[in-house]
C-alpha cells in the first residue's frame, strides 16, 4: 500500500514538472516582438483593391434659450433640448492604377454606395454613389495631387441647391463635408510624421490638423496629436496602435476643399441661426495600422463640440443657443 502511494506521488511530481516546463515554452500572444523605430509606409497593390466602410454620425443638442431669458415661467417645453441626428454611410473601393514605391502612386477611389439618414429631404452627399475620383500619393501617405477630388466635391456641392428665393439661392442640408473629412488626408497618421524615414518609437508623438465637419456651413479645423501607443497582435498580424487627441484649431485648414461658395440661404434648422462660433473641440481616436501590408485596418475618431449662435432676425437683442455636437467617424477595412 505504501509503495503504491509513493509511486503515485512520484508520477504526480513528474507530471507537474512536465506541465510547468510546457507552460514556460508557450509564447505570450499579448507581447509580440517589436523592433523600434517603426517605418509606417502606405503600400498599394494593383491586383488587390481595398474596400472600406465609412460612417460619419453626429448627435446635435440645441437649447435656444439656455439662460431662460425668453422662456415663460412654468413653460416646461421651452426648457427642453431639441435633438437632431444625421448619419452618412459610404462604401469606397480604392484601386491602384499605377504603383511606384519610390515616387507617386495613382489611386482611383470609387464610391460604391452612399446613404444619408436624418434629413427630411434628399441629401446631395447620397449622389456620390457610383462616382469616382483619382489622386496621387507618396509612399508616406501624402496626397500630392487631389485636383480630381476637389472637382468632384464641387460637382456634388452644386447638387445641394434646389431653388432660389428673394435673397438668392437656397441650399438644403447636406453631409458633403463629412465625405471631404474622410478622404482629405486619409492617411494622415503616417503622412504627418516629420521624419518618416527614421520611423517612430513607442510613445512618440507628432502633430497635424484634420477637418471637423459641422451641420452648418463652415471649415473648422481640429488640431491632432498622434501617439504610437505600441504594437498589438491579432490573428498573427501586427498592428501599430496609434492614438490621437483633438482640440480646436486656431485657423481653418486652408487647403481643404469647400463644396460651394458665394452667398445663399440655408434651409432647415440651422438656416435661421447666424453668427456661428465654435467654442471648443475635445476628443480622442484610435487607429490600427497593418505594419506589414502598409494599410489602415480600422480608425475611430470621436469628439465633442460646443457652438454658440444667435437666432436670425432678433437684432441686437439676440439669444445665444447652446449647441452641443457629438461626432463619431469610423473607417473599417472590409475583409
Amino acid at each position: 500500500m505504501k509503495k503504491w502511494i509513493f509511486t503515485g506521488l512520484v508520477l504526480i511530481a513528474i507530471a507537474t514538472c512536465f506541465a510547468s516546463a510546457k507552460e514556460k515554452k508557450q509564447p505570450n500572444p499579448k507581447s509580440p516582438k517589436v523592433k523600434y523605430p517603426l517605418l509606417l509606409t502606405v503600400d498599394f497593390n494593383t491586383a488587390a483593391p481595398l474596400k472600406y466602410k465609412f460612417v460619419s454620425e453626429r448627435h446635435m443638442t440645441l437649447n435656444f434659450d439656455p439662460a431662460g431669458k425668453y422662456s415663460k415661467i412654468g413653460d416646461k417645453d421651452s426648457e427642453k433640448d431639441e435633438v437632431y441626428v444625421e448619419k452618412l454611410e459610404m462604401d469606397i473601393t480604392y484601386k491602384a492604377l499605377k504603383v511606384d514605391p519610390s515616387g507617386y502612386s495613382t489611386i482611383e477611389a470609387t464610391c460604391d454606395s452612399a446613404k444619408v439618414t436624418g434629413h427630411g429631404r434628399p441629401d446631395a452627399a447620397a449622389s456620390l454613389t457610383g462616382r469616382s475620383f483619382t489622386f496621387k500619393v507618396t509612399p508616406t501617405g501624402k496626397i500630392a495631387d487631389d485636383s480630381n477630388f476637389v472637382s468632384l466635391v464641387k460637382a456634388i456641392g452644386a447638387k445641394a441647391f434646389t431653388g432660389s428665393g428673394q435673397k438668392g439661392k437656397i441650399k438644403d442640408p447636406d453631409m458633403i463635408m463629412d465625405f471631404v473629412a474622410t478622404q482629405w488626408r486619409i492617411w494622415d497618421s503616417a503622412a504627418s510624421i516629420q521624419k518618416p524615414l527614421k520611423g517612430v518609437k513607442k510613445d512618440s508623438k507628432w502633430n497635424s490638423q484634420l477637418l471637423a465637419p459641422m451641420p452648418f456651413v463652415s471649415k473648422v479645423g481640429r488640431d491632432v496629436v498622434y501617439k504610437l501607443a505600441g504594437v498589438v497582435e491579432s490573428n498573427n498580424v501586427s498592428y501599430a496602435d496609434i492614438t490621437s487627441t483633438y482640440s480646436l484649431s486656431k485657423t481653418p485648414p486652408a487647403d481643404a476643399p469647400m463644396p460651394y461658395g458665394g452667398s445663399f440661404q440655408m434651409r432647415g434648422t440651422f438656416g435661421f441661426l447666424q453668427g456661428y462660433k465654435v467654442l471648443s473641440i475635445s476628443g480622442t481616436g484610435r487607429q490600427l495600422f497593418d505594419i506589414k501590408k502598409g494599410l489602415i485596418k480600422s480608425d475611430t475618431q470621436h469628439y465633442k463640440t460646443e457652438v454658440s449662435a444667435s437666432i436670425f432676425g432678433l437684432g441686437s437683442n439676440t439669444v445665444e443657443p447652446n449647441i452641443k455636437i457629438d461626432q463619431t467617424t469610423t473607417m473599417t477595412l472590409v475583409e
